[in-house]
């Protein structure tokens, strides 16, 4: 962002948790600081984690005390206390710096920064993952929540996300304000963990290995759907072998589905685990069936590992992996079966093992998903334009 080259920039985070979105914003802070830029952090006093991960990444910052609230959007119209901290925070602050850029998970995260800026006529931006209604993402209070999110994502102007679809999104909420695109990356892994250079995978006969990272969350994350597609591929003479590297609400209700599927469906539960890659060089694919996401730190570190990807088309995923490793329309009717498909042709290209066609669902061209398929396009998408820093 050459605008800000010789800016004094004020990032302020608003979650009392660190996720996906604060790790990346600290990894462009990091490369900011090295490029010279004049920046200053500013974190709630009770994120513990968030300041022990500056701390030890040697970035300054300073404490504020505008914290998150449950059901925060409802807290950022009409709670008075907290909108009253948040304006005095903003006003003490806006002197000082050129900009202001808040740390978004989602609009409703800081939603009270949003607001109180937009009545001092404070031009803040917002460093957003993606723009999802309440109501896709199953939140309590949806209906609620969209309509006074609506105010909110038109009460800021100019807005950094993460990938070209979000960018969309945003633009639909406030087609006046400024979008711009900085997309998320990772750093290079260590040689040893590069499949193709540091060492060589070998297909096990007549096995399919799969790795499933992350939190069981069946509502975003969507390992029912995995579940539900190798359901269909109980007639393959072929194990399916599932290593689940993650927990969430849903854990116990996987397992139990697990156990009903077919006998050469084999799941195997290791709880979080971190790192997870240690588990990945045996595995032939990985596979993110996510419901909506933002763009996915896990898919970004498996294409630097040169680990095939299947995933469903939709979110970030869309914009970052080739068509090839992408499965069903983002509407598709019966999502499992496209899964299965998707599957299904993998094994035949593979393993030479052509399968009966998965119940209520058809082909549509080859669909081969070779292994080099699955892994071209390691790079960002085109459609994705990188911000230079």
């Amino acid at each position: 962002m050459p605008t800000l080259k010789n800016r004094h920039i004020a990032i302020v985070f608003t979650a009392a948790i660190v996720g996906g979105h604060e790790l990346m914003a600290v990894e462009h802070i990091k490369k900011l600081r090295q490029k010279g830029l004049k920046l200053v952090c500013f974190v709630p006093d009770d994120n513990q984690k968030l300041m022990a991960i500056l701390d030890q990444a040697q970035i300054p910052y300073q404490q504020h005390d505008v914290r998150h609230q449950k059901l925060e959007i409802l807290h950022a119209f009409f709670n008075l206390s907290l909108r009253a901290r948040a304006a005095r925070f903003l006003k003490k602050l806006a002197p000082q710096v050129d900009d202001i850029v808040l740390i978004q998970g989602d609009i409703e995260l800081g939603s009270v920064f949003v607001n109180m800026a937009a009545r001092q006529k404070l031009p803040v931006i917002s460093y957003i993952p993606y723009a999802h209604s309440f109501s896709k993402m199953g939140a309590k209070l949806a209906g609620v929540k969209d309509a006074l999110g609506a105010v909110a994502y038109k009460r800021c102007q100019r807005y950094i996300t993460i990938s070209a679809c979000f960018a969309d999104d945003l633009r639909r909420w406030n087609p006046q304000a400024q979008v711009r695109v900085l997309p998320n990356f990772v750093p290079v892994p260590p040689a040893a963990e590069i499949r193709g250079t540091g060492y060589t995978f070998t297909p096990q006969p007549g096995t399919v290995r799969i790795l499933m990272p992350g939190r069981v969350s069946f509502r975003q994350k969507g390992q029912d759907v995995l579940a539900d597609a190798l359901a269909r591929l109980g007639s393959l003479p072929v194990t399916f072998e599932v290593v689940v590297a993650g927990d969430g609400p849903d854990l116990e209700a996987l397992k139990a589905r697990a156990a009903t599927l077919p006998d050469n469906v084999r799941f195997r539960f290791l709880g979080w685990v971190s790192p997870v890659w240690p588990y990945a060089t045996e595995a032939d694919f990985i596979v993110i069936p996510s419901q909506f996401e933002g763009v996915p730190l896990v898919m970004l570190e498996a294409q630097k590992r040169n680990i095939p990807i299947i995933a469903s088309r939709r979110d970030g995923m869309k914009d970052y992996l080739p068509a090839s490793a992408v499965y069903g329309p983002e509407d598709a009717a019966d999502e499992p079966a496209a899964l299965a498909v998707k599957i299904s042709d993998y094994v035949s290209t593979q393993l030479g093992i052509t399968a009966r066609q998965p119940e209520a669902t058809r082909r549509t061209g080859k669909g081969q998903a070779s292994r080099q398929t699955l892994n071209a396009g390691h790079s960002v998408n085109s459609t994705i334009k990188e911000e230079r820093l």
